[in-house]
């Protein structure tokens, strides 16, 4: 029997209702709904509460084992208890890195220098997202002027709320702000300031041949981009060009890393004019004259750098060869073809990687603390990322760390310089596992197990490329083991492999 939980305004409590959910009517099934809303939100507040005395539990821990009042610890050698906590929160919750890290700095903000918002979400009336973003938010307002900020803009939120309107994260950052320049101009100006370092440009490629590009830029110059790129896409959609506004829009953008093309993404030269000036050097067309702004055939307006294309070798293994490219650095398969078709000294390097695990270990090179070049490459395309649970950084911005210490004194006795030894960490968990308590042990096939000072385990697995082609060998081989253990008729073969004479 189900056990549905519901609140009635009569007891103000929540109590069980034996009935299944689709035998209520209406009324019961929008208390059941406020209900379950409530115990979700009081669950948030414990998590919230849990993160905050989490980071209090990692600084006792931390002084109490490096404690030592004759031989301090250095600055490069302590951890964030923060950071920690947040590093905990991701393994054991499944989160990223980042939802852990808002999660950890709401905890400590709530308990610490927000009392009007705790004293809301202990209530169980702030959903917890909600919760998360307001004390995010309001830790970057100084101490000065908290209080009253605070007030003003959680006394706003409950109204809100209480009226059955969740406000968005537009109106949250509004009232923030607002509250904030009529406390202390000077602040609100300050943080305009602070806000302009922040400025970023990020690109994440995607499996379908397009690339989503995110920008948190100054007002200003974000204004003067969106004005040009909305004039190029009116003047050629009010000239009739058959292609939609948001299309104009979005090659109008792409135009302005492209010199070989107008304001919209057209071609500014005919392909036949560039064939010609091929055939001329580049130099004249007929009349001895250069083509006006004919580039070089082969020129890169992406990137001066040789295209870098590693092969993963999958045929010894029955599959077709895999193609991977630097990460980030081609949007397309659609863009490499045309560079290479259009470029006549375009520089290529395929890269062949054999995808056997340890082809790259030799008994010299195994007890050098070295890691070449290749055997780097090589981690970076098994692992695609840092290999902390939550974390996403990618693998090419990662350092290539030692699981098992490096025995720089007797390298035979310490962990070895192969590829099962090695995994990408970030800068931050490199720290981490460098001067943190927790153990780590790692696999044959690059899966590694973090073992915290709570005694819990996380299991993590690469994610790369040359992991998944593993993967694909590996079904691969169980998929014909499976065809020569059975025969066509649902029967065990023995041996294997061998064929079974049906009874007439």
């Amino acid at each position: 029997m189900s056990a549905t939980t519901t609140s009635s305004a009569a007891f103000g409590a929540l109590r069980a209702v034996p009935e299944a959910l689709d035998t209520l009517g209406a009324e019961a099934l929008s208390e059941v709904a406020r209900s379950a809303t409530l115990a979700q939100n009081l669950a948030a507040a414990t998590r919230l509460q849990a993160a905050h005395h989490l980071v209090e539990a990692m600084g006792r821990l931390d002084e109490a084992t490096h404690d030592d009042k004759v031989r301090p610890r250095p600055a490069f050698a302590r951890l964030d208890p923060v950071d920690r906590a947040r590093d905990h929160l991701a393994a054991a919750m499944s989160l990223t890195g980042w939802h852990a890290g808002r999660l950890v700095t709401a905890g400590v903000q709530i308990h610490t220098r927000l009392p009007l918002l705790r004293k809301a979400v202990d209530r169980g009336l702030f959903p917890e997202q909600l919760a998360i973003d307001t004390a995010c938010r309001l830790a970057d307002i100084p101490d000065e002027i908290i209080a009253a900020v605070e007030s003003e803009v959680i006394g706003a939120l409950c109204r809100d709320l209480d009226g059955g309107h969740r406000p968005s994260r537009t109106a949250l950052d509004t009232a923030v702000d607002a509250a904030r320049e009529r406390h202390d101009p000077r602040a609100a100006q300050d943080a305009v300031d602070a806000a302009v370092e922040q400025r970023t440009v990020r690109f994440r490629p995607g499996r379908d041949g397009m690339t989503s590009m995110w920008a948190h830029l100054p007002s200003g110059d974000a204004e003067k981009l969106r004005r040009r790129i909305e004039a190029a896409a009116r003047a050629a959609c009010d000239s009739g060009h058959p292609r939609t506004r948001n299309q104009l829009r979005a090659d109008a953008l792409c135009a302005l890393g492209d010199p070989n093309t107008d304001d919209i993404g057209t071609a500014l030269h005919d392909p036949e004019d560039l064939h010609r000036a091929d055939n001329t050097d580049g130099a004249t067309a007929g009349t001895g004259a250069p083509l006006p702004g004919a580039l070089r055939p082969g020129a890169s307006w992406g990137t001066d750098k040789p295209i870098r294309i590693s092969v993963i070798d999958s045929i010894a293994q029955g599959l077709p060869n895999r193609v991977q490219f630097v990460n980030g650095a081609y949007a397309s398969f659609d863009w490499l073809c045309e560079e290479l078709l259009s470029g006549g000294d375009a520089k290529v390097r395929f890269d062949l990687i054999d995808p056997q695990p340890g082809v790259q270990d030799t008994p010299d090179a195994v007890l050098k603390y070295f890691i070449t070049p290749a055997l780097a490459e090589r981690i970076r395309l098994r692992d695609g990322t840092c290999r902390h649970p939550g974390c996403t950084v990618d693998a090419h911005d990662c350092e290539i760390d030692h699981v098992i210490a490096f025995d720089h004194l007797r390298p035979e006795l310490g962990g070895p310089t192969a590829e099962w030894n090695l995994i990408c960490l970030c800068r931050k968990h490199h720290r981490e596992k460098t001067f943190g308590h927790c153990a780590y042990r790692p696999g044959p096939l690059g899966e590694l197990t973090i073992i915290t000072e709570t005694g819990h385990e996380h299991r993590t697995t690469p994610h790369g490329p040359l992991a998944q082609a593993r993967d694909r060998i590996l079904d691969h081989r169980w998929r014909q083991h499976l065809e020569r253990l059975f025969t066509d008729d649902g029967h065990l073969t023995n041996p294997p492999g061998a064929h079974r004479t049906h009874p007439a």
